[in-house]
This record gives structure tokens, sequence and C-alpha cells, in this order.
């Protein structure tokens, strides 16, 4: 039998590289940007460690808790690494016997349907959060059996409503965080509302519902509303995005923050009634214009609607993005 030499090289890829990568649980004010420079020395390697962590569905909303997978920078870069060498034995050459198989009619089978391609994931859609005419609600968490005041996934929480609440029910926990103003005309926008988690009704104690926090945003409060939750998909990622002739102002940002980047949420003044839909993107345009024309500053994509105002998310920016920036169409 003679031998024959095979030089192997396999280039590891995404997948490959999981099983050696060193696991990391997220810790309060953690950001993706701070885990790269700590690790890699290099906080531009954020986007490829996102990528290789794909349950985390957005980089701006990690959670302490959260276990991701740290592999080594080369894997990370995908570098390609030499096998050794390995010997093998070639085999005899056996002819097989091809049995005789008559004609058989071919069934002709039905392709599968491509998947659908959400604009984000669920959780991320469901604690998106939204500018409301009025404080909502139909009821609030009062208690708990642990007479805590903060609560966080799996805790157990007591609520009060103005309708009787049954086993299975869910909800979402909001929060009013303050008025919101158009940051040109001071006219009311009304209420910024955050949703900070949801909770499922699993039975009473002592005719009080009783509820199970499913899944926490951030911290869970006594005094949060409750509000039904739908279980609705998030909306669809259009083959084609719109960029309709429709244009307006940054009235407010998730976090209240006066400067916002890539993968941050803002809220829009301009909403269902102005002819928005889901997935549109828009051009962002810096304040103060550049040689007498507005200075583009990044893009955004429009991830849920209200009547009158709407929420996006920053695809990309050049510079800091601010309340009171404009966003529309670009000439």
């Amino acid at each position: 039998m003679r031998k024959v030499r095979t030089f192997i090289i396999i280039s590891l890829i995404f997948c490959a590289s999981i099983a050696a990568a060193d696991e990391y649980i997220i810790q309060e004010g953690d950001t993706l940007w701070g885990i790269s420079e700590s690790h890699y020395n290099d906080t531009f390697l954020w986007p490829k460690l996102w990528k290789f962590n794909p349950h985390i569905e957005n980089p701006d909303l990690i959670y302490p808790g959260t276990k991701i997978s740290i592999p080594t920078k080369e894997e990370l870069l995908g570098q390609a690494v030499t096998v050794p060498v390995v010997e093998t034995e070639q085999p005899p050459v056996i002819t097989p016997q091809v049995p005789v198989v008559e004609p058989t009619v071919e069934i002709p089978v039905e392709k599968p349907k491509p998947p659908k391609k959400f604009l984000i994931g669920k959780n991320v859609y469901n604690s998106l959060g939204w500018i409301s005419a009025e404080k909502p609600g139909i009821g609030q968490i009062i208690a708990s059996p642990t007479e805590r005041n903060i609560f966080g996934s799996n805790d157990i929480v007591y609520l009060k409503a103005d309708k009787d609440l049954i086993s299975g029910d869910k909800f979402l926990t909001v929060r009013t965080i303050k008025k919101v103003k158009h940051p040109k005309t001071g006219k009311s926008m009304g209420y910024q509302i955050r949703v900070t988690g949801i909770v499922e009704v699993i039975g009473k104690d002592s005719g009080t519902p009783k509820s199970k926090v499913e899944y926490a945003f951030e911290d869970i409060n006594i005094g949060d509303r409750i509000i039904a939750l739908r279980e609705t998909d998030p909306p669809l990622a259009p083959d084609v995005p719109r960029t309709p002739d429709i244009h307006g102002y940054i009235v407010e940002s998730y976090m209240n923050d006066s400067i916002t980047s890539a993968y941050k949420l803002i809220y829009l003044d301009k909403g269902l009634v102005d002819g928005l839909e889901a997935g549109d993107i828009f051009s962002l345009f810096s304040e103060e214009p550049v040689m007498h024309t507005m200075h583009t500053i990044g893009t955004m994509q429009i991830v849920s609607l209200q009547p009158a105002t709407s929420t996006a998310i920053v695809l990309d920016s050049t510079k800091e993005i601010t309340v009171g920036d404009m966003w529309g169409k670009k000439e």
C-alpha cells in the first residue's frame, strides 16, 4: 500500500472558534466597546465581538448577568492556522456492484419559503418605549413577598389593577420618565414611556394577583405601571427601504442623554399620520449648516410608530448626534 502525505489548511471561522472562547458575565455599566478595550486593547473590535455573540440582539442593550464568549484576538479576526501533517493510507479500490434500478416518477418537492426577516428582535421591539399623550396603564406593581423594592428576572411581585387579572395574563411594566417638549417649538409632545420588563400572572395570594418577572430590560420598581402585552411580531424588514420626502426633528433619546451614536434609540416628532412606515430610512443632519447646506452626519431607520411620533435606531454616524438635530430625505 502506498502512503499519501496530505497537508490540511483549515481557516478558523466564527462558529468553530466559539468552543475555545472564554466566558464572561456582563457587569453593571459594561459596554461591548469597553469590553473590547479591556480584552483586546482595541475598542474598534466591538462589532466583531458582537457578531461572535449572536444571542445579543442589540449591542446597545446588554444587561448585567448576560454570558458572552470572549475569543482570542486571532480567533476574533478569523486568522488561519496550519494543522500538523496527517499520514493517511490509501484504501484498496473496490468496484461496487451497482444494482439495476427501475426508473421512478419524480415527485416535485415544494421549496421551503425563506424565513421572515424582521427589522429587530422581539425582545428589543418590546423594550423600545414611546412617547404617549397620557400616562398609560391599568394597574401597577405594589409589593413583593421579599419586601424588596427593585426586581429582576424570575422575581415574584404583587399587582393591583383596575380589572380582574387571571393566570397567564402577560403585561409590560412601564415607567413614565419625563414630559417631552419639542426642542424647536416648545410644544408639549406628551410623556416619554420606558418599558422596564415583562411579567406574567401566575396566581393569587389572599386575593392579590401574583406575577413572575419573565424578563427585565432594566431594574423593575414598585410603582411601575402595567399594560397588556400584545403578542405581535416586530415589523418586517422591507426588501427596498423607502425614503419619503418627510422631515422633522429628534425630540428625545432613549436614555435621555443629549448625545447619541450608532445603535442608539431616538424619538421623532412625526408618525403614522405623517406617512411614515416601519423600515423607512432617513439621513440625519447637523443643526449647524456647512457652507449654507445641511451637513449629513448619519442615517437612521424607523422601527416603531405611534400616531404622531415614532422610534428610530441610529444606523451610523460621523459625529455626535443631539436632540434637536434634523432628519429627512437627503437632497
